[in-house]
Formats: structure tokens, C-alpha cells, sequence
């Protein structure tokens, strides 16, 4: 997953740039301008972090299912990308303006499921749409990762970063909120929409036969009983038609 070879001082300027974006903001949030800019800067470093997976067909894959989902729900102020990293963590994560990043080993997870990757990424975009990470940003928990830079006086690596990354922690209001919106994007795109349901009765099997892979998952998004429940009443809203029951 590191890169020995990250080269500091490129690494320095650039997150020197987001500090300086952010400082120059204006009050405690973000435009959506901002957002962008910020989004594509650490996604800059991620990428140093994380080899991209190099099957060109995993990746298509998932680039195809995003962009139908952004042809029913995209933000035209944000410049959405989806791309998969070369790792067995069963993960996926949005960045500020429209970034959003799958691990491998969601995609294995998943197999050939485009209803259940369809729910993964709708769920993602639902982040990027609700401005999710601004909200986090007022809280102080971004502010860790954009100005790991100057922490103890040295540079920290992209890796690092990355780490900090999958320290982020969404609250439950906006876990749901992200869950709500995977089903309605989903239906819109024309998936099934029970394809977010099956992901999460998905992750709890993985946690009961202690999985260590998705470990970064139930730190970042939260599973709970409740979270899978209201996603099923959520589709009986959305859908006019009784949850269909869902097993792992």
C-alpha cells in the first residue's frame, strides 16, 4: 500500500496548497468551489498512497456504473471520478467535490453484483451531494488530514495521509442520510435498489467470521440493525412496494 518512493518535497507544496485554500476561506465551511479544489488536491496524494488496480476492466466497471448514477443525481459544480485501488480492504470513500475511491477487495466482496456496487457508490455520491465532509471539516475532523502537513514541525508522507483518511468517521445522521439517497439514486439509475441491503447484510457476515479486511469499513461507516432497517423502509417509500427480505 506505501510508496517508498513519494517524493517530500512535491508532497510538501502540494498540501502547503491546501492548507493556504483553506485559510483563505471565508468563516468555517466551504463553497463548492473549494470543494473541488480541495478534493482533487488530496486526491492527488491518495493516489501516491494507493496504486490504482491495474485491470482495466474492474475499472471501467466501475466508472460506468458512477456515471449513470451521476446522469440521475450529479451536482454540475462537482467533478466526479470513480476509480478503484489496488487493496483487499473492503472500503470505498468520497472526497470533497466529487472524488470517489472502491478498494479491490469490495469489488471481490461483491462480485458481480452491479445492484449491490451500484448501492456502494450511490452511497458514496450521496457524501459528495450532501456536502458530508464540509460538515465534517466544522467539526475539526478534516482539519487533521489537510493539515497533517505541518503536525510536529515535519512533512508527513502520502500514505500517511491516506491513513488519516480512513480515520474519518461520518456521523449516524449522515450514514443514513447516505443510505436514503443509495436506494432513491439506485432506483433513478434503474438498479435494484435492495443492492445497498444486501452490501450492508454483506458487512455484518464479513464482521461475525471476523474478516480483518473490513475492519476500516465499520470504523468509517457504522453498522447497526437500525442503519439496515430504515434502508428497508426507505425502499418501500421509494419503490410503493414491501422490502424484499435479504440474506448475506
Amino acid at each position: 500500500m506505501r510508496q517508498d518512493s513519494v517524493r517530500r518535497g512535491m508532497l510538501g507544496l502540494l498540501l502547503l496548497g491546501v492548507v493556504l485554500t483553506l485559510t483563505g476561506c471565508r468563516g468555517t465551511t466551504w463553497s463548492k468551489k473549494e470543494e473541488v479544489r480541495i478534493g482533487q488536491q488530496v486526491a492527488a496524494e491518495v493516489e501516491k498512497a494507493y496504486k490504482l488496480d491495474p485491470d482495466p476492466a474492474v475499472q471501467q466497471r466501475v466508472q460506468l456504473i458512477g456515471q449513470r448514477l451521476v446522469a440521475v443525481a450529479g451536482d454540475k459544480d462537482f467533478q466526479y471520478s470513480f476509480k478503484v485501488l489496488e487493496s483487499k480492504e473492503i472500503n470505498a470513500f468520497a472526497l470533497p467535490g466529487g472524488p470517489i475511491y472502491v478498494f479491490r477487495g469490495l469489488i471481490d466482496l461483491v462480485g458481480d453484483d452491479d445492484d449491490m456496487l451500484a448501492g456502494v457508490l450511490a452511497h458514496e455520491l450521496g457524501h459528495v451531494n450532501r456536502r458530508h465532509a464540509n460538515k465534517q471539516y466544522t467539526q475539526g475532523l478534516w482539519r487533521g488530514v489537510l493539515i497533517a502537513a505541518v503536525t510536529r514541525g515535519s512533512v508527513r508522507d502520502a500514505a500517511e495521509i491516506a491513513d488519516a483518511l480512513m480515520q474519518l468517521k461520518y456521523s449516524r445522521q449522515h450514514e443514513y442520510e447516505a443510505d436514503r439517497l443509495a436506494v432513491e439514486y439506485s432506483y433513478q439509475a434503474g438498479y435494484d435498489p435492495h443492492g445497498i441491503l444486501r452490501f450492508l447484510m454483506n458487512l455484518q457476515r464479513e464482521e461475525k467470521v471476523g474478516n480483518r479486511w473490513v475492519e476500516t469499513n465499520l470504523r468509517t461507516h457504522p453498522f447497526s440493525d437500525r442503519r439496515a432497517e430504515e434502508v428497508r423502509k426507505h425502499i418501500e417509500r421509494v419503490t410503493g412496494q414491501p422490502a424484499r427480505e435479504v440474506s448475506p
